[in-house]
């Protein structure tokens, strides 16, 4: 099964490079086959240039301040310089660098003549508009493709008051629409390791549809192994529709023999911009075994959230949404302007009830606000309650003697792991606060309490499934630092440290992955950029060590202790090409 997945990848792969269009850069049938010019620079709102700026030239209609097929990007020179040829039409501009505030303007071209239009873009004033999910409606409605229809204040854009000068007779160079990226990563966690291969592709058909495809594969059991394919569709203005259809192998321990399990898995979803500062988001997921031993064990889980944004430093949400998943993610992935998909660090924990896969059915209900503070906007506060729906939930246990040598131990974990369903419930509530300190320091300090599953005691004595897991009061404190050295050195670092008991075992993060994902200690996660030699990609090596000083979440007596497997100490590491 394996070996079918790896060529049903790359035939994929393959066929998406073939089949990937390329754009016309008409906006109207009557568009003329002169050129004009638009050009301009980047600049920091002191007035120094932006080098390595990125500026996104997409299609626009009147009326149209959202949306559109991305036509060409455009990267800044050592001046913050950029330029491009163009057919008579609107367009929208959009410029980002990292560490600011992209701004949008548009722009219109009557003639084959020449615009000029420079950027003053302002450092991010927050954690809300430096976060990686900012303008991501799975901060409201968890793992589903990046929401482009979120509300911008009046000040995220600029009014273009440029006027058309003599033109440029120079030739076009076709526009692509193709991005993708390829990562090979390998891993050591506990007991397991595996390398393996990340891919994501994605390409626009028109103006309205953009469509991804997503793979992950490697050698090991814990290895990923899934395909997704992922189309975003905007009907309406006011509406965009995202479908993702998916099949994923994972093993499963049965008696103490590791079998394949096969999972197919369909997710749809509707944002509504309802009104300028109200978006609803609604739809399903569904998943399913398609294996003969697990064949009937599926689930559908509904998605409904509501994100109501006053003004710019305002935003107050609630969300139903399935909980499951969230704590394999990593932060790479495909991001574009409607997609953003995210790889998955490892397959997923499945427990077993008889001969049967259990489905894991968890979801949460979450209610809570964010506000932006400061004059300039440089710190913010959220607050949130939650309530977790927990059922099936697989969580892989190892049961270990004490009195043991290191080898007697790795020997033991072999046939002494397996996975229990967590049920239940989980409920609390968190505060976040993030300031940041310069203008390439940010950091973030967390607390959460509430009740929660937690290892019984009294299952070292007995240990069976149902008498694993136990309600109990937590509290989890939590301090973040990212050093952003991206246009000096390429660098950057993310160091989360965390505080909290031993024995709780969480299904949701109770951050809901703010603050990178839940591990019990120290994590660390540095990313660096690496010279390509003029090749058109963009090549970056990470490392992401997870529970740095191997802190266990578990119970123990005079004899034997209990352990979450997957809260072991972990290193990861990966290099990604980007284009």
């Amino acid at each position: 099964m394996r070996r079918a997945v790896s060529y049903w990848v790359v035939g994929c792969i393959v066929s998406a490079w073939l089949l990937s269009p390329i754009s016309s850069p008409s906006n109207s049938p009557e568009a003329a086959t002169s050129l004009g010019l638009i050009s301009g620079t980047v600049k920091d709102d002191a007035g120094k240039p932006l080098a390595g700026a990125v500026v996104a030239l997409f299609t626009a209609q009147p009326g149209q301040t959202i949306g559109g097929s991305l036509l060409k990007s455009l990267t800044t020179d050592a001046e913050g310089r950029f330029k491009a040829n163009v057919l008579p039409g609107m367009y929208r501009l959009r410029a980002a660098a990292d560490g600011f505030r992209p701004t949008f303007t548009l722009i219109t071209l009557d003639t084959a003549n020449k615009i000029t239009h420079n950027f003053a873009l302002r450092r991010v004033g927050s954690i809300v508009e430096s976060r990686g999910d900012k303008g991501d409606y799975r901060w409201i409605g968890r793992s589903v493709s990046r929401n482009v229809l979120h509300y911008h204040s009046e000040e995220d854009y600029e009014e273009s008051t440029n006027h058309a000068v003599a033109a440029e007779n120079t030739t076009p160079k076709p526009p692509s629409t193709f991005h993708g990226v390829v990562q090979f990563t390998s891993i050591k966690a506990g007991d397991t390791s595996f390398a393996g291969t990340n891919f994501a592709l994605s390409s626009s058909f028109g103006d309205n549809l953009e469509v991804a495809l997503l793979g992950q594969g490697g050698l090991g059991s814990a290895a990923p192994q899934r395909i997704a394919a992922i189309a975003s569709l905007r009907p309406h203005t006011k509406h965009q529709v995202t479908a993702m259809a998916g099949f994923g192998q994972m093993m499963v321990r049965d008696r103490n023999e590791l079998r394949p399990l096969d999972q197919f898995s369909f997710a749809m979803t509707d944002s509504w911009q309802v009104a300028k500062p109200v978006l609803l988001i609604y739809g399903f997921d569904y998943s399913t075994f398609t294996n003969t031993f697990g064949k009937g064990r599926d689930s559908v889980l509904p998605r409904f959230a509501v994100q109501y944004t006053p003004d710019a430093r305002t935003t107050l949400r609630a969300a139903l949404n399935p909980g499951t998943g969230e704590l394999r993610q990593t932060q790479e992935g495909l991001n574009t302007e409607n997609i953003q998909a995210r790889f998955e660090s490892q397959s997923a924990e499945i427990a077993m009830a008889g001969n049967a896969p259990v489905v894991d059915r968890s979801r949460r209900f979450e209610l809570g606000f964010e506000r932006v503070l400061g004059e300039d906007g440089d710190s913010s506060i959220e607050a949130a309650a939650f309530y977790d729906m927990l059922s099936g939930h697989g969580v892989g246990v190892l049961a270990l003697p004490l009195e043991a040598s290191p080898e007697t131990q790795t020997a033991f974990q072999q046939v002494a792991r397996q996975v229990v369903a967590m049920n239940g419930a989980a409920r609390g509530v968190r505060v976040m606060y993030a300031k940041h300190l310069t203008d390439y320091l940010t950091a973030s300090v967390g607390y959460s309490f509430g009740q929660a599953q937690r290892f019984n005691e009294a299952a070292l004595n007995e240990l069976t499934p149902a008498q694993m897991f136990t309600g109990g009061n937590f509290q989890v404190a939590s301090a973040k630092l990212d050093l952003n050295l991206t246009h000096r050195t390429g660098t950057r670092v993310s160091t989360v440290v965390r505080l909290s008991p031993s024995a709780v075992v969480f299904a949701i993060d109770p951050f809901a992955g703010r603050m990178s994902v839940y591990d019990p200690n120290v994590s660390i996660y540095v990313t660096q950029m690496l010279p390509t030699f003029g090749l058109p990609v963009k090549c970056q090596a990470l490392v992401d060590v997870r529970n740095l000083l191997n802190q266990t979440s578990g119970v123990e007596n005079e004899r034997t202790q209990l352990l979450a497997a997957r809260l072991q100490r972990s290193v990861r590491g990966a290099i990604s090409f980007q284009w």
